[in-house]
């Protein structure tokens, strides 16, 4: 398994991480709103600052996984009323590439 995705301290799957694409990045922004209610517009610029202090190396993908793990995570496992720690966040993007 690639390095990409181990520094956000869970590892996506061989199949989410080959298959994560931006267009599933468009698709989690969306059920996020539909299904938890995410302000989407404040949600997306808070990712496109960290997004932009990224070194170049560093993808779309591979830094909304890091985002996301990192923020959107706890939010998510807040909500469902999980431990802090579960990977709600991996688990998602891994459900959206797997279904779409």
């Amino acid at each position: 398994m690639s390095d990409k995705y181990r520094n956000s301290g869970y590892q996506l799957n061989r199949t989410a991480e080959d298959d994560f694409q931006e267009r599933h990045i468009t698709i989690i922004w969306q059920e996020l709103k539909e299904r938890f209610g995410f302000n989407i517009k404040a949600w997306r610029q808070r990712f496109e600052d960290y997004f932009d202090k990224q070194p170049r190396t560093v993808s779309k993908t591979e830094a909304f996984y890091k985002f996301g793990s990192a923020e959107i995570n706890m939010v998510l496992n807040r909500i469902l009323c999980r431990n802090d720690s579960y990977p709600t966040f991996k688990r998602f993007i891994e459900y959206v590439v797997k279904k779409l």
